[in-house]
């Protein structure tokens, strides 16, 4: 071929206009897909704030709850943990006052904490116990005999001169020749009972903090799905369909035919054979034919994800 020039350049401009053509789309779609995956990093990093912060007025709201159900669980027990003998079954107990909203394993905890204090509080007083004591005795005797009551467990001490010191026997007169009598007036001791005004509140407050965990968990529940959503989409999109052999593609017909006949005409300025002609244009339509390929299966590739959505809402 006495000019290849022409040849050569036509060759080398066309593949150049084709390679800037779906460049330009290619690239446009990298654009694209880095500002989605920036907005899907913000709102992934909106949704952990978010979940931090759900996640400390859980534990708020759960330790709220914890000890409505706890006050509750210590008032329905403490006669019987009180009054308890040899027989006892703190199973059957636990089992038959758990609080709305809790759980076996927390109030089992608790009961195991209960016990140990109620032995130490029967124990206490059994100490300062006489045997002349009757039933008329009460903690503040005991107390000014020197018997200490720990704060927390007013409520403990309470119980047991209501349900212990009251099995107490009554207190005897001397009556002269006619031997011990028995006071004809014995000791009632006021029953421990709470209004039932303030049952209510209690059970309302207990219901309340309920019904503010069960939403913070299910608020926490919904933050969690969407912040593993949001990962895998990023994740998703930082593995872009068809963009890995669209760069291949581009990057092989750039050599076949812009880089080939530039260097054939840098070698061959003058003239070159007919079968490097040939070959080179067989190049440019090879590189051109997986050009075409490429985007008839993208075009396929996309047609294929849309007809699995589903369409107007239903699933």
């Amino acid at each position: 071929m006495s000019d290849p020039n022409w040849l050569l350049s036509t060759l080398a401009q066309s593949t150049a206009a084709i390679v800037a053509i779906v460049g330009g789309f290619l690239v446009s779609r990298l654009v694209q897909l880095s500002s989605e995956k920036e907005g899907l990093r913000r709102r992934l990093t909106n949704a952990r704030d978010e979940q931090k912060h759900v996640a400390q007025l859980f534990e708020v709201a759960h330790e709220y709850r914890l000890e409505n159900s706890r006050e509750a669980f210590f008032g329905w027990v403490l006669d019987d943990l009180v009054k308890r003998d040899e027989d006892f079954d703190p199973q059957a107990l636990l089992e038959k006052n758990i609080p709305r909203g809790s759980s076996l394993n927390e109030m089992a905890e608790y009961l195991d904490e209960i016990i140990p204090r109620v032995d130490a509080a029967l124990a206490n007083v059994g100490a300062y116990l006489s045997p002349s004591d009757t039933r008329d005795v009460t903690i503040e005797d005991l107390e000014a005999r020197g018997m200490k009551v720990p704060p927390e467990d007013r409520e403990i001490y309470d119980n047991i001169e209501y349900n212990v010191l009251d099995d107490l026997p009554e207190r005897t007169y001397d009556a002269g020749p006619h031997g011990l009598l028995i006071n004809p007036v014995p000791h009632l001791r006021v029953p421990l009972m709470e209004s039932p005004a303030i049952t209510t509140t209690e059970l309302r407050r207990l219901d309340d903090s309920i019904r503010e965990e069960q939403e913070l968990l299910s608020r926490r529940s919904m933050l969690e799905a969407e912040i593993a959503r949001l990962a895998a989409a990023i994740e998703q999109i930082g593995k872009p369909v068809a963009v890995t052999p669209a760069v291949w593609i581009l990057g092989i017909y750039s050599v076949l035919g812009i880089v080939a006949p530039v260097a054939v005409m840098a070698f061959f300025p003058l003239t070159i054979d007919a079968w490097l002609a040939w070959a080179l244009v067989g190049m440019f339509v090879v590189g051109l034919a997986l050009v075409v390929i490429y985007i008839y299966w993208y075009a396929r590739s996309l047609n294929a994800g849309a007809s699995k959505q589903p369409v107007g809402g239903e699933k």
